[in-house]
């Protein structure tokens, strides 16, 4: 299950990338500052994880190579915004590899649930990511990511589980009703 996580937080950070190098003229300076800042820290987070998990790199190790990986990345997507956008994802980097290490040397034995956290929570803010830099782009650009991602057969599961969800809370965890007495 970490290993479908990994890759889709790849993925979305990767594509996050990719189009706000590509449509940058589009992405404006505070959206270009939170998405380097978004990019510096969960790459970090996804490059420490997989280090420690899956090239079982001692845990200092995978910091460093984590935080050069999240500074690296937050650097790029920052270039061409501003330097406050620039320093965002150094400092999202390198902050993000000194409290991965931390909390991992902390609950070391819990390793599994944490690592499962942390991509999770990389995933959503990917995404969260990804969609501000589609959001961004205006719609006669041809862009790939925004095809699929408004694509009938994607959206239809989506909002089915989505609406099936709410049904289910309502059913068994029902609201107060102030027209009832």
């Amino acid at each position: 299950m970490i290993i479908g996580a990994s890759l889709t937080a790849f993925l979305l950070l990767w594509w996050t990338i990719f189009y706000s190098g590509r449509y940058h003229h589009y992405v404006s300076e505070p959206v270009g500052k939170r998405i380097s800042l978004h990019v510096g820290i969960h790459v970090t987070l996804v490059v420490g994880v997989n280090a420690c998990l899956w090239l079982e790199q001692p845990l200092l190790f995978s910091s460093i190579l984590a935080g050069c990986a999240g500074l690296g990345a937050g650097w790029f997507v920052g270039i061409p915004f501003s330097v406050k956008s620039i320093l965002s994802g150094i400092m999202g980097g390198i902050g993000t590899s000194v409290s991965f290490y931390i909390s991992m040397s902390m609950w070391i034995d819990q390793f599994n649930s944490l690592s499962f956290l942390l991509i999770g929570t990389s995933v959503i803010f990917s995404g969260s990511s990804l969609f501000q830099v589609l959001k961004s782009i205006p719609s006669f650009e041809k862009v790939l990511v925004k095809m699929w991602v408004q694509h009938p057969f994607l959206i239809a599961p989506i909002l089915i589980t989505v609406f099936w969800l709410y049904n289910f809370i309502e059913k068994y965890f029902p609201q107060a009703d102030p027209t009832r007495k």
